[in-house]
């Protein structure tokens, strides 16, 4: 198992607008693994989210458009418009390879979201969208 940076105003990361809070994984009685419906937390209790993110990759020779999740931990769902760049803070990657040799697989994580003034305008927008439902 590796871990590298990567910085994400090299390796483009586009929103698709499905963000979705984290699961906390729970052990059935069976032995087996399973998201429950509580949203998990970091260790200093922030709620975790999952951005789904797309980003162009090469493998052997051909180019394709990759789809991952990437962990972020936030207060508030972050809002974030489609198909636009995400400037991930403390972006890393996990490299691994499962027990079940199903290949390679990627996990996603940052320490956050840089703020910009139209990230901002979408969150107090969806906020304000919020509050009207309530």
């Amino acid at each position: 198992m590796s871990t590298y940076a990567v910085d994400s105003s090299r390796q483009e990361l586009r929103a698709t607008g499905v963000i979705e809070p984290a699961p906390v994984w729970e052990q059935t009685a069976d032995g087996k693994r399973r998201p429950s419906d509580a949203q998990d937390r970091n260790e200093q209790g922030m709620p975790l989210w999952l951005v789904e993110v797309m980003y162009a990759s090469e493998m052997f020779g051909r180019q394709q458009t990759v789809t991952a999740n990437v962990l972020v931990p936030s207060p508030a769902m972050p809002a974030l418009p489609a198909f636009e760049p995400v400037p991930f803070e403390g972006l890393s990657v996990n490299v691994y390879a499962p027990r079940n040799g199903a290949g390679v697989r990627e996990s996603w994580s940052a320490e956050g979201i840089k703020s910009s003034g139209q990230g901002q305008q979408a969150q107090k927008q969806q906020q304000a969208e919020q509050r009207r439902g309530e």
